[in-house]
């Protein structure tokens, strides 16, 4: 993975974000401002710093996704009764530019996707809306409530989303507990791979070989996800609806 700089990213595009430690980096802030015709989307999960900066102008829409609100969920032994819970969904017709979703559930990573796919639907159909950003923070919390695999089929498909809405996208990554190959394969789905100061202007080395093993593991097919191997990427979930995604990401 060669990392780049947020000034040469060509919009619109599906950032990795790689940095460590829990303080938001600059490129983050970087990467959000938008413009005052743009809607902004920030995820972030309940023990992930909240505390956002902003720029100059302030965006036309503002949409935030709470992951894991332990204070709105049902409490323990309702969802040890029911299962999994997730938000209503978000209620755009709310006043003000801000609108607010809740996944009770970390671990539900399909109401995750399905709620930032509602946004940017949502967004993409509104002709006063330039520009679409997403700030996902972080890849590696969602790791800590599931797997890896799960986690990366889930920026896969998401991405893919992403992308046919026009969405400028940046996932946040601490690449602290991971070895090099994961880090590696998780680069391998995204345009750009951005590095905090934190972390330097190198990233951990693996072989398309030792990547192509870890997606061997994880069940997935190369040809669909590596940028290394193929100029164009294959967009087999660009077109997917909120029901294509609910049943990919069933787990």
């Amino acid at each position: 993975m060669e990392p780049t700089t947020p000034d040469a990213i060509d919009p619109p595009a599906n950032v990795l974000l790689v940095h460590t430690g829990c303080d938001e980096p600059g490129a983050c802030q970087h990467l959000r401002d938008s413009g005052a015709e743009a809607a902004e989307l920030r995820v972030t999960f309940s023990n992930d710093p909240a505390d956002r900066t902003r720029g100059d102008e302030t965006p036309a829409e503002l949409g935030l996704i709470s992951i894991g609100d332990i204070l709105r969920s049902a409490g323990a032994e309702t969802e040890a009764e029911t299962g999994p819970t997730a938000g209503t969904g978000p209620d755009f017709g709310g006043p003000g530019p801000v609108t607010v979703d809740t996944v009770d559930d970390p671990r539900d990573l399909s109401a995750i996707g399905l709620s930032i796919s509602c946004f940017c639907e949502h967004w993409a159909s509104n002709d006063e809306i330039d520009r679409i950003t997403v700030c996902f923070r972080s890849l590696d919390t969602a790791i800590s409530y599931t797997s890896p695999k799960d986690v990366f089929q889930f920026a896969h498909i998401l991405a893919n989303r992403l992308s046919s809405v026009g969405a400028t996208a940046h996932f946040h990554f601490d690449p602290t507990t991971y070895d090099d190959r994961i880090v590696a394969t998780f680069g391998s789905i995204f345009d750009e791979v951005v590095c905090d100061d934190s972390v330097g202007n190198s990233l951990p080395e693996a072989t398309d070989d030792e990547v192509a093993a870890v997606l061997e593991e994880w069940g997935e097919d190369v040809s669909a996800v590596s940028k290394t191997e193929f100029e164009t990427p294959t967009t087999p979930t660009a077109e997917a609806t909120d029901e294509d995604i609910a049943r990919l990401l069933e787990r």
